[in-house]
């Protein structure tokens, strides 16, 4: 086993990765437990981007090896690719634990923790790696960004001036200081552009590389807009960029979107309605705000969460998490249990963000929470669902304009981002149809052209009593994670109502997509 286990060993130090794993696997068939074995495999699969398979074995390494301070880190690694930020918090608290001055294990931990909505928390880490070293670059920005999302946004912006003058080539530093500078001069960045811009052009960069340099291009010309020297051609053409980088290496599959959508039209319509006869949960506390992203949610949640009834849970993903557990969708079964897999569903959805949060009502910001509003509107019917909607073609440039993390492909294409849009319209109209009654639709336009009148119409369906806050929402403290930061730190403007206009000539792919009618078929 041992001469075995060196030539595996051998062959993975030469690069030899298809040869090495299938002597580490057949070694693994003697002794599925091994902990050394395991992790050499898992190295290996991380090595050759197969992280989800490289999580399993390393698991299995870190728990017969808890003590073993790089085998935390690689699994560190992989499980903070993965998103995997509960494992990962996990593993850095034992890795911080065999070396508590270590840098890096703070660093890592001061993310996964802003990564999990707990700035305060990241905050007191940042203050001990500061400590321990006064020049990380990493620690002031989390610092920053951590404050930023708190509201204390001018201490943010000096965190994130620290940073970058400690390490000027952090591009998220770049992109913060663009997106939470309110249009400050800020001479390093008037330094970094035009290197920026000599890379990008060059097109010799990874994918990533270039797809967030791109990014940054286009945000910080975007920002000059009000300057005589401005151009929506050089702002568009660095979006471009970064789109079509991104939507390479994540191709959007239309048809994959079609059948999820139809299949969703297919499982709640009438009949099943009518199979539920009042079966429903009786909890009211949830208040679902949804539609496509950049559709003004965040606004939406800001005004509500300025109630002194109303707790903020912002984007979170306990609904689909809890469709997971019972994934009843596309199951064989009687009718029966497809109702009492829903209140299931829910229930368990109810337990989860209840653990959590104290107040009378709670706001769930996820957009794509509009896939299940049949889900909601049945199991949950004293939930409150409101539909955020936009002028299409702002909605739709708005979401391009974004970097997003996660999966969101669609957004990286013009004409496959009007497709999308105009599946979702269908969807929303099939849900229409069917629970009507029990949606809200809030408009951007209408909200910006009467806010008062609005913001009493949404409290009224919420059977919320007016409170002075909610008209005064910019002033709401809350931590807010999402690009609409700025904007929600500020009373409500027109800036956005045509953003779109200065773009319609590079736009027209979108614009002829989304007065098409083509891809919006939902076939049941």
């Amino acid at each position: 086993m041992q001469a075995k286990f060196n030539q595996a060993l051998a062959l993975h130090q030469a690069g030899k990765f298809q040869q090495a794993e299938v002597l580490y696997r057949q070694l693994l068939q003697n002794e599925i437990n091994h902990p050394v074995i395991n992790a050499r495999l898992g190295m290996l699969l991380h090595q050759t981007q197969r992280n989800s398979e490289a999580l399993v074995l390393l698991k299995v390494s870190i728990k017969a090896l808890p003590n073993e301070y790089d085998l935390l880190m690689q699994g560190i690694n992989v499980a903070t690719q993965l998103a995997e930020n509960k494992l990962a918090e996990q593993w850095l608290r034992l890795a911080i634990g065999i070396k508590p001055n270590d840098i890096k294990p703070l660093e890592q931990l001061a993310g996964v923790l802003v990564g999990d909505h707990r700035e305060k928390e990241a905050l007191e880490v940042t203050k001990k790696i500061i400590k321990l070293d006064p020049a990380s670059a990493s620690a002031y920005n989390l610092k920053g960004l951590a404050l930023s999302r708190l509201g204390d946004t001018e201490k943010g912006y000096k965190a994130f001036q620290k940073s970058i003058k400690m390490n000027p080539g952090q591009l998220a530093v770049v992109r913060n200081l663009i997106l939470y500078g309110k249009n400050k001069k800020e001479p390093i960045l008037d330094s970094l552009i035009p290197q920026f811009e000599q890379r990008v052009n060059q097109h010799n960069q990874p994918n990533v590389v270039q797809m967030n340099m791109a990014y940054i291009l286009s945000m910080y010309f975007e920002k000059k807009s009000n300057e005589k020297t401005y151009s929506p051609q050089k702002t568009f053409k660095y979006l471009k960029i970064g789109n079509d980088a991104k939507l390479q290496m994540a191709p959007y599959n239309h048809k994959n979107t079609q059948n999820l959508f139809s299949q969703l039209v297919g499982y709640f319509d009438e009949d099943f309605k009518n199979s539920f006869n009042g079966l429903g949960l009786s909890n009211a506390s949830p208040i679902f705000i949804l539609g496509m992203p950049r559709s003004g949610t965040t606004l939406i949640e800001q005004i509500l969460s300025s109630h002194s009834l109303v707790g903020a849970e912002g984007e979170i993903n306990d609904l689909s998490q809890s469709m997971e557990v019972h994934q009843f969708i596309g199951k064989d079964q009687t009718k029966s249990e497809a109702v009492k897999a829903c209140i299931d569903t829910m229930q368990l959805y109810i337990d989860r963000v209840r653990s959590r949060q104290e107040k009378t009502y709670f706001t769930d910001k996820m957009p794509y929470n509009f896939m299940f509003i049949g889900l909601i509107a049945l199991a949950l019917p004293n939930a409150k669902i409101i539909h955020c909607t936009r002028d299409p073609l702002e909605t739709c440039f708005s979401i391009y304009k974004q970097n997003f993390s996660g999966n969101h492909a669609y957004s990286n294409g013009l004409k496959e981002l009007g497709q999308y849009y105009n599946l979702y319209q269908s969807l929303m109209n099939h849900w229409q149809d069917l629970f009507g009654a029990q949606i809200f639709e809030a408009n951007y336009e209408k909200m910006v052209d009467d806010s008062e009148k609005e913001i009493e119409r949404l409290l009224d369906f919420c059977g919320l009593e007016k409170e002075s806050d909610c008209f005064e929402f910019h002033k709401n403290k809350r931590a807010v994670r999402t690009a609409s930061v700025a904007q929600v730190r500020q009373p409500i403007y027109r800036d956005a109502m045509k953003a779109s206009t200065p773009y319609l000539e590079y736009l027209k792919p979108l614009i002829e997509a989304l007065k098409s009618e083509e891809g919006t078929e939902l076939k049941v």
